[in-house]
């Protein structure tokens, strides 16, 4: 009611209009105040709100850190609690005395009494009496067999002597894994120093060869060829092989199915001095590859042409008979006629199927021959000094 009357009491108040014509003037004099720097008055009680939200906050964080000192306290009040109660809680095991074993039972009673040594040596008829009486005196028994026991036991078991005198062995190895883990044990190799070198052409060398003769794979036969260049020592110092040499080699074996080459071995060579050298080393290409190769003919025609041509005029019979009878009952059955004719195109194929392919290759063709073994050619030839400086020439040896 106070505010109403406050209000009331305002709104009663006169206006006095000279003193605000007169502010405004000095307002309009002075301008208008520049309030951008001050600070704007806080509302009343804001202060308070603040102090109160801040101590509320500090009192939060005081709980949580009190609260978590507290748990960890706990957590190891709890940890020592448990170790101390880990203790053997199993009862004591208490072992029973252990029962003595029973004497030997005295025998002397049976030894004494003459009732018991004849029922001893009484045996059963159709059985041996030394293996089979009806009691036996387990003295008497132990005392027989003491000394053979004894006796047994030296023979099996070896003197000190005899077992010294063998050499600890190391036991076998068995089981799956024994042979794979076994190394591989190799000869050692030693090395020699080659005698002559001027007259000594050495394993591995190429010698460059045109064919004479043609060459084709159906049969077994021999081929010849020349040497195109002459060919040096290992030291490449003296001329061995002069150009024009004469090459004979052999191929015993036919082209096999799927295989594009063909093995040639080169058994002799012939220098135009009359030297003859058993070479036995294989044939290769012009680059060195193994084999000789060429055109080859598959014969396929002649391997299958005749099986085609049976089976076609089995089945022109076919058409035939199933043309000339129809369905009626009089036509003409070739039945005998199509299980021949099958027959014969197997007989045909097994004859035909494995003709193996033919390797053609012309004259003039050039091979390389691949020298398999040292040849030693010091006692056919004998160094003299050539024209040039530091060369020297082979000349037969006389």
């Amino acid at each position: 009611m106070r505010w109403f009357k406050r209000g009331r009491a305002r709104k009663q108040q006169p206006v006095d209009a000279v003193e605000q014509i007169e502010a405004q003037a000095l307002l309009d004099e002075r301008g208008r105040p520049n309030l951008d720097g001050a600070a704007a008055p806080m509302a009343p009680g804001a202060k308070a709100f603040l102090t109160l939200i801040l101590l509320t906050v500090i009192i939060l964080i005081g709980l949580l850190v009190l609260r978590a000192l507290r748990t960890d306290h706990s957590k190891q009040e709890k940890t020592g609690s448990m170790r101390s109660k880990i203790e053997n809680v199993l009862p004591e095991l208490k072992l029973a005395a252990p029962i003595p074993a029973p004497g030997p039972a005295p025998d002397l009673a049976a030894k004494d009494n003459p009732a018991v040594r004849q029922l001893a040596q009484i045996t059963l008829p159709g059985t041996d009496k030394a293996n089979s009486t009806l009691f036996e005196d387990p003295i008497e028994k132990r005392r027989l067999t003491a000394g053979l026991q004894r006796q047994q036991s030296g023979q099996q078991q070896p003197s000190g002597a005899q077992a010294a005198s063998k050499p600890p062995g190391r036991e076998q190895d068995s089981g799956p894994m024994a042979d794979r883990l076994r190394p591989l044990r190799l000869n050692s190799a030693q090395a020699t120093l080659l005698r002559n070198r001027d007259l000594l052409l050495t394993q591995g060398s190429m010698i460059d060869c045109v064919q004479q003769t043609k060459f084709v794979s159906a049969q077994a036969g021999m081929i010849t060829c020349y040497a195109t260049r002459e060919v040096r020592s290992t030291n490449g110092r003296v001329v061995l092989i002069d150009a024009g040499t004469m090459f004979v080699g052999y191929q015993q074996s036919v082209l096999a199915q799927g295989q594009p080459r063909i093995g040639v071995v080169w058994s002799r060579l012939e220098t135009p001095e009359g030297v003859v050298v058993e070479l036995d080393s294989p044939g290769t290409g012009p680059l060195g590859e193994a084999g000789l190769d060429g055109e080859i003919d598959k014969h396929f025609a002649q391997r299958f042409g005749g099986a085609m041509m049976v089976s076609l005029i089995d089945d022109f019979g076919n058409w035939l008979s199933n043309r000339g009878g129809g369905n009626s009952s009089d036509g003409i059955r070739l039945d005998s006629s199509s299980d021949a004719a099958q027959q014969a195109v197997a007989t045909v194929l097994q004859n035909t199927i494995n003709i193996p392919p033919t390797l053609y290759r012309n004259q003039g063709g050039r091979v390389g021959i691949y020298v398999a073994r040292d040849l030693d050619f010091s006692s056919v030839y004998a160094l003299r000094p050539a024209s040039a400086v530091g060369a020297y020439a082979a000349a037969p040896a006389h």
